[in-house]
């Protein structure tokens, strides 16, 4: 019955759930960060949902499975990846500058404007923080504040964007939540198997 699920109603819910987060989510983020590409390209459009449709499966059919499969977990970061740096370093502003208005989004985060804010410096950086459940705390957070801080840095110097300390803040915070999560869903599996081990 699994089997059956994971390839006939599984690939289809994958698709719509993918349809859906297009057009009510993803949408106005492609087209306020990539809008020269977004006019130029249709086909963009149907390579997004192709692309969040493949990552949503994959997810799926491990959680279904309740077991991490490493070959869909790689198969799964190299998109994930690719797709991140591709929207990082394939802007079309040409601009550079700096700013350290760190707290500037919060005017448009309370005047609405969550896709950008949220899916674009939040969520998007979330399964980074998935890969750094071995450190410790300081270590992770170390870890993503170098890593955001290099990103910016290479986004400036190849005039893809600004040198922003609101995006490095909102970037780290994204990791650090990845990071919790997992933290606490390894304590969470590790409590259950010390409880079936003392019973």
């Amino acid at each position: 019955m699994k089997k059956i699920l994971i390839f006939t109603v599984l690939p289809v819910t994958s698709v719509l759930l993918a349809v859906f987060l297009y057009f009510h989510f993803f949408e106005g983020w492609m087209y306020f960060y990539l809008s020269q590409l977004m006019r130029n390209y249709s086909f963009i459009d149907y390579i997004t949902i192709a692309i969040t449709a493949a990552l949503v499966y994959l997810a799926a059919v491990q959680i279904m499975s309740l077991e991490l499969n490493l070959k869909l977990l790689i198969i799964s970061y190299l998109i994930y990846f690719g797709c991140l740096v591709f929207l990082l370093f394939a802007k079309d502003s040409h601009a550079r500058g700096i700013s350290f208005d760190t707290f500037s989004f919060i005017e448009p985060f309370l005047a609405g404007n969550l896709r950008v804010i949220t899916i674009g410096n939040v969520i998007a950086f979330i399964p980074i923080g998935f890969l750094m459940w071995k450190l410790r705390s300081y270590q992770a957070f170390s870890l993503a504040v170098a890593l955001i801080i290099a990103v910016e840095t290479t986004q400036y110097y190849l005039t893809v964007g600004y040198f922003d300390t609101g995006d490095i803040f909102l970037n780290v915070c994204g990791i650090m939540t990845g990071y919790l999560m997992i933290r606490f869903a390894n304590f969470i599996v590790s409590k259950k198997n010390a409880n079936k081990s003392a019973s």
